[in-house]
């Protein structure tokens, strides 16, 4: 069910698509942020995701204050369903999407920086910024360094990774390493980009937005703002990336990345050594661990480091 937030005749230039599950507590700040962005040629779209709690009834409250503002609900499916059951909620004709989590909050300047960096490089698919590291009341963390980790990206030459200057973009060689977008938040995408590679696909959550970003990256590199636009909020109970469902999503990323379709030869070669790397990084930290004698994550790292290689060595003998 469907709530319209547009009069039908003017068409905004961005798609705010927000996915939501139980999400009451936060909503409203993150709402808050988007209606005091500079930038006001946006329509907000809040997909519910099946929520438990008062998530739904918040968005409508809130969609009734702003006109921009659309609600729509599904079942619950998981994070990269909802975003695209709210991408199709949005208004085709828009220019840009912007995925943007509910518990995240903006600078009142990140919509403008974002479509500033698109405007200013038409043939760029997507741009990106950065993000700050705050507490579940939204309040910095003493000594973040998250915007230095998203800043000092790196990529991929001659089988070793090297730096990328501060004033560069982050091309398909770098995406590919690791997503220096970090959370979809602090990224803009061109739509007609976006329709070119396709959905988000369930089947690599929680690294859906990753995944995407590898295949926007092969249509041109993402332009880079060295610029904070995001609020972070980080939860105790965050998926790690050493978690099991974290490591099955990285390999099913990788392991799409190596056989894309539209791969050039270099860029499968560049996919490929990096699984390698992976392989190497969890052999690695499963021999820290014996020697450490912390054998909780062992079985974890070796069962990645195996299924990895095993996948690396089919690659390596295939030539598809």
């Amino acid at each position: 069910m469907t709530q319209s937030a547009t009069d039908g005749v003017h068409t905004p230039r961005v798609s705010i698509v927000m996915p939501m599950f139980n999400s009451a507590h936060y909503l409203k700040s993150t709402v808050d942020s988007v209606v005091r962005q500079t930038f006001t040629e946006w329509e907000l779209i809040l997909f519910d995701d099946g929520s438990t709690d008062g998530t739904a009834t918040l968005a409508r409250d809130l969609a009734g204050c702003d006109r921009r503002i659309k609600t729509a609900t599904g079942r619950h499916q998981g994070v990269a369903v909802a975003r695209n059951d709210g991408l199709r909620e949005s208004d085709p004709g828009t220019e840009f999407v912007v995925f943007l989590d509910s518990d995240d909050t903006w600078t009142p300047d990140a919509l403008e920086t974002l479509v500033d960096a698109l405007d200013s490089h038409p043939a760029a698919p997507a741009a990106h910024a950065l993000a700050r590291a705050t507490d579940l009341d939204g309040r910095p963390f003493p000594d973040d360094d998250l915007a230095e980790t998203m800043r000092n990206r790196r990529q991929w030459h001659d089988g070793a990774p090297v730096d990328i200057p501060i004033t560069s973009p982050t091309p398909f060689a770098a995406m590919i390493i690791r997503n220096w977008v970090g959370t979809p938040g602090t990224s803009i995408l061109r739509r007609a980009a976006l329709r070119s590679v396709g959905e988000l696909d369930p089947a690599t959550a929680p690294a859906d937005d990753w995944d995407v970003n590898i295949r926007l990256s092969r249509l041109g590199d993402f332009i880079f703002v060295d610029h904070v636009i995001l609020n972070w909020r980080r939860h105790p109970n965050s998926l790690a990336n050493t978690s099991k469902r974290w490591r099955r999503a990285n390999l099913e990323v990788r392991k799409r990345s190596i056989r894309h379709s539209t791969n050039t030869p270099a860029q499968r070669a560049i996919a490929l050594d990096l699984l390698g790397q992976d392989c190497k990084t969890a052999a690695s930290a499963a021999l820290h661990a014996v020697r450490r004698r912390v054998f909780r994550p062992l079985a974890g790292e070796l069962l990645f480091g195996a299924l990895g290689l095993l996948h690396y060595l089919r690659f390596r003998l295939s030539r598809r």
